[in-house]
This record gives structure tokens, C-alpha cells and sequence, in this order.
């Protein structure tokens, strides 16, 4: 994966609303259905481990852990 073109602000609007705990397919429903969420962000949350998230920080963490798996840096991350 080359750069990511997904910023901060993508990722903090996805993020805005999320209830903790909350599930990966909770994440990803989300995300998806508020609209104006960046495509990479969507396909990016349906791609971090199914499990239960207890704060935005897990989260965040999951979604470093994908971008990770591409090869991007960690300079290169958007969250």
C-alpha cells in the first residue's frame, strides 16, 4: 500500500458517536452509514480482528495494526 490519502480528520469523523464497547461489524455499520466516511477509512475498519473494542484508543490501535500490515510506516500513519 503506497501512503495513505485517509487523514485524521477522516478517522476522527468515523470515529465520532462510537458507544464503548463496541463490536468490529458495530464499527464498520457505523462508519459506513454515516455518509461522507472516506472510502480507504471503510475498507480499513472492515479489515481490523473481529473483537470487542473498549475505548477509541483500542481502536485507533486496530486500525495502525492494518495499515501496518501493508507496509506503511509508522511516521506514514493517519491515526
Amino acid at each position: 500500500m503506497q501512503k495513505p490519502h485517509a487523514g485524521k480528520v477522516d478517522y476522527e469523523t468515523a470515529f465520532k458517536g462510537f458507544h464503548y464497547p463496541i463490536s468490529r461489524a458495530a464499527i464498520f455499520s457505523m462508519g459506513r452509514d454515516k455518509g461522507g466516511v472516506d472510502r480507504e477509512v471503510a475498507v480499513i475498519l472492515s479489515r481490523i480482528p473481529d473483537r470487542r473494542y473498549n475505548n477509541v484508543d483500542e481502536v485507533k490501535e486496530a486500525v495502525r495494526g492494518v495499515y501496518r500490515s501493508y507496509g506503511v510506516a509508522d511516521a506514514d500513519l493517519p491515526v
